[in-house]
């Protein structure tokens, strides 16, 4: 299945098309025989249909190799952050257990550790020795259209991950919608840099660029972007980089960028988090460039782009559906007005369910339709405005933060009696993460910071401290989150 259109492309695109990484080119022609070795050397090894196969790679040339050849032998790709912690790790990959793990040599020990904690029966493949394991292409099992493909992650109001699989035929149709709004030809030139546990990042080197038979730059640094957005800028001249995707907290970092550019963009869309007005004027200002929001979800993959012939007149919209996507607006008492509701969502790249989770299930469908937790709009036209979140999650630079997860974690503290974490506005995140503690013992602001440091990603811990002698409560003991705020 996906790896059968990984041959049509490789069969009628040109020499020029395919990945690309600092000045290495790696053709889809020359792509596609590499991973039929390699997909026959993991078959080999015991991998096989049904298989899940933890990936520790950040985005690369390597993901895309190793993520095809699984699915081309019917085992499943499951794309874990990079920056994790080993408790974090270790509870993603207890929801599926890996029969495999393919990590890079930086994330060797990471993969180890894993696999000791969760799957000790599993194999540990590097990167840098996938050669010796390829053998002569073996005949390839046919594959359903509902063959799962991918486990992605989602995190609910619980605060507990849930899988989300995805199989070969949703995969392909996001692929077809998504390089179908983009208009992709195969002159044109993506550049991810996003990390591969975001389900854009992931999807949109390893399908979506592919699917429009364009080309995939992977950039990444191992600065932080504030201090390496020179250099990408400069590396989208020398690819001309035609089309970028991210997070509205990196345009603002690239945007504030000095020097002269000249760039090939024809569309830099934003996702993953709301985009700001003033987000899209310096973009505007900087690179003579209109952002355009796109949407979407882990469980729904691409929904919309707008592609507005006014883009500044529409630029809160994240456009009209896109494809055999469908959206409509579920009735709900959100005090935003008679307009707005929840966001229900129908597409053929949507889920079926998360994975042995029927309890999310009931609640997460309502006749067919995924309730995505957005509130949100439609105008006369069509177009969707998405309004707020009618659950918990907080988003932080493109990441959406469950302040569960994270109340759990810092209640495990011996001198924390309770908390509550709530999203405080934030200039160039959209927002940051505070803590309200009520002390057992004496504690510091960074005696907190330090724990959760700990024993969370980065995005996870909150940067600020508020100490109180009791959190908010209504009269049935309910935390008043909304509260707060106002504390």
């Amino acid at each position: 299945m996906i790896f059968d259109r990984l041959l049509q492309v490789a069969a009628t695109a040109p020499e020029t098309s395919g990945l690309r990484k600092g000045e290495d080119v790696f053709p889809y022609p020359s792509l596609a025989r590499r991973i039929e070795r390699l997909a026959s050397g993991f078959a080999n090894r015991g991998i096989g249909r049904g298989d899940v196969v933890a990936l520790l790679i950040p985005n690369s040339p390597d993901i895309f190799a190793v993520a095809h050849a699984l699915f081309a032998i019917g085992a499943i790709a499951m794309p874990l952050g990079p920056t994790a912690t080993r408790a974090e790790l270790a509870a993603l990959a207890g929801k599926a257990t890996p029969s495999a793990v393919v990590a890079t040599p930086a994330s060797k020990a990471a993969a180890e550790v894993l696999i000791a904690d969760v799957a000790p029966g599993a194999v540990l493949f590097v990167t840098t020795d996938l050669a010796a394991i390829e053998t002569a292409p073996m005949p390839l099992p046919a594959l359903a259209a509902d063959t799962p493909a991918l486990y992605l992650f989602s995190s609910g109001s619980t605060g507990l991950p849930k899988v989300v699989p995805h199989t070969h035929a949703e995969i392909l149709a996001d692929g077809a919608r998504t390089s179908g709004a983009w208009k992709l030809q195969p002159d044109d030139v993506v550049v991810n840099i996003l990390p591969p546990n975001f389900a854009m990042g992931f999807l949109m080197g390893v399908i979506d660029t592919l699917s429009g038979g364009a080309t995939t730059f992977y950039w990444s640094d191992p600065l932080p972007l504030a201090l390496s957005r020179r250099k990408l800028l400069e590396a989208m001249v020398r690819q001309r980089v035609t089309l970028m995707g991210a997070v509205p907290a990196m345009y603002d970092i690239i945007a504030a960028q000095a020097g002269d550019f000249d760039l090939s963009l024809r569309i830099a869309f934003s996702g993953g988090a709301a985009l700001k007005r003033s987000t899209f004027d310096a973009v505007q200002a900087r690179f003579g460039i209109a952002l355009r929001q796109a949407y979407g979800s882990t469980e729904a993959i691409m929904v919309s782009h707008n592609d507005a012939a006014d883009p500044d007149a529409t630029w809160a919209s994240v456009g009209k559906p896109a494809g055999d996507a469908q959206v409509r607006i579920a009735a709900a008492d959100t005090g935003l007005g008679d307009d707005v509701g929840e966001l229900l969502i129908r597409s053929s790249s949507l889920m079926r369910g998360y994975l042995g989770d029927a309890a999310a299930n009931a609640l997460a469908f309502d006749d067919g339709w995924f309730r995505s937790g957005d509130l949100a709009s439609l105008d006369e036209a069509g177009r969707i405005y998405i309004k707020g979140r009618s659950k918990l999650l907080i988003e932080v630079s493109g990441y959406k933060i469950d302040p569960i997860e994270v109340e759990d974690t810092l209640a495990a503290h011996p001198a924390v009696a309770e908390l509550a974490v709530a999203g405080v506005p934030d200039a160039r995140n959209g927002n940051k993460l505070r803590a309200y503690v009520v002390r057992r013992d004496e504690v510091s602001e960074d005696e907190i910071v330090r724990f959760a440091r700990a024993r969370l990603s980065s995005q996870k811990v909150p940067t600020e401290v508020a100490f109180l002698d009791a959190l908010p409560r209504s009269s049935t003991g309910k935390l008043l989150r909304a509260k707060l705020l106002e504390l």
